[in-house]
């Protein structure tokens, strides 16, 4: 009789601790309390739960005590298999943060809250410290701080393409940055460097064809390639047996394909395809996107900027 009893406590022992394992998994979604917090609760309640029985029970502590042991042996488990969730969660917040703040270009704010996890091996949250860096660098008044912050900018994506090789908002920043830092050099180095520039860029629109901004950015180089002065022409054919070359066509080409891609997503894209039209000659196609980007809403000074060239631009047609 005693026997049945027992094996019948045990049982309910047995599916108590069930019941107490899915009630933890439950508070742990629903709350979002650590597993420290929850761990200690629990304990307490099985410290509780043990006493009692002990008192009901007094010579048969070692089968309450093993069942109770079997449940806090759960808790080790659940506690590894949510840390990892936790953590992805924690990192899907940061970077969604980070994305309100450079929208709202509060890029001092941002760049300070990144900075305090840029010894994380993550290429996410170090391509967006890097782009953070280079906005601050633009606000400062200090040539020699700016060019240190740019530096710095070029450091973290670079560590963040070595994390990740295939990250294309990485290869569209170090397009960026690799540019930067080469001019910082001369016009030796940046024409050097215009080769592994332009395939950084083109590897972003590989990677990632519906993001407008990589092919403005492609467009964008094949103009300024397109524009050399005849100076610089010569330098290049002097120091390389094979110097950048592209033209209007090709800058034409990419500017349209990111419009394709996101329409009106960025006024100086407006700005260029009016601009390299001109440079075609073809004037009304030119006035059509000039006064796209004349018109363009105002969200940036960089808006404001490309809002008064292409005023500018349509007053001297």
């Amino acid at each position: 009789m005693e026997l049945a009893y027992l094996s019948i406590l045990n049982h309910v022992i047995r599916l108590s601790s069930l019941i107490l394992f899915l009630l933890w998994k439950a508070t742990l979604m629903a709350l979002q309390f650590s597993v420290r917090q929850i761990g200690g609760i629990v304990y307490h309640a099985f410290t509780l739960y043990r006493k009692r029985f002990l008192n009901v029970f007094p010579n048969k502590p070692a089968v309450v005590s093993r069942n109770i042991g079997w449940m806090l042996g759960l808790m080790p488990a659940v506690a590894t298999s949510v840390k990892p969730d936790e953590e992805k969660e924690n990192k899907k917040n940061l970077i969604s943060e980070a994305d309100i703040l450079y929208n709202e270009h509060s890029y001092t704010k941002l760049r300070n809250l990144l900075l305090q996890y840029k010894g994380e091996e993550n290429a996410e949250i170090l391509w967006r410290l890097a782009r953070a860096t280079f906005e601050v660098a633009k606000l400062s008044s200090s040539p020699a701080e700016q060019k240190q912050l740019d530096l710095e900018a070029y450091g973290y994506v670079e560590l963040a393409l070595r994390i990740d090789p295939e990250n294309f908002a990485a290869h569209k920043w170090m397009f960026i940055l690799l540019d930067k830092k080469a001019s910082y050099d001369g016009l030796k180095e940046r024409i050097s460097q215009s080769f592994a520039v332009k395939q950084h860029i083109e590897r972003a629109c590989e990677l990632n064809p519906k993001d407008a901004t990589s092919f403005h950015l492609l467009g964008y180089w094949c103009f300024s390639v397109a524009e050399l002065p005849w100076l610089q022409r010569q330098i290049a054919s002097t120091l390389f047996a094979k110097p950048p070359v592209s033209s209007y066509e090709e800058a034409l080409q990419y500017f349209l394909r990111a419009e394709e891609v996101e329409p009106n997503f960025y006024s100086t894209n407006l700005l260029m395809i009016g601009k390299t039209y001109l440079r075609l000659k073809n004037r009304e196609k030119a006035i059509v996107y000039l006064t796209g980007a004349r018109d363009y809403a105002v969200a940036s000074s960089k808006d404001l900027e490309t809002k008064q060239e292409a005023a500018k631009l349509l007053n001297s047609i």
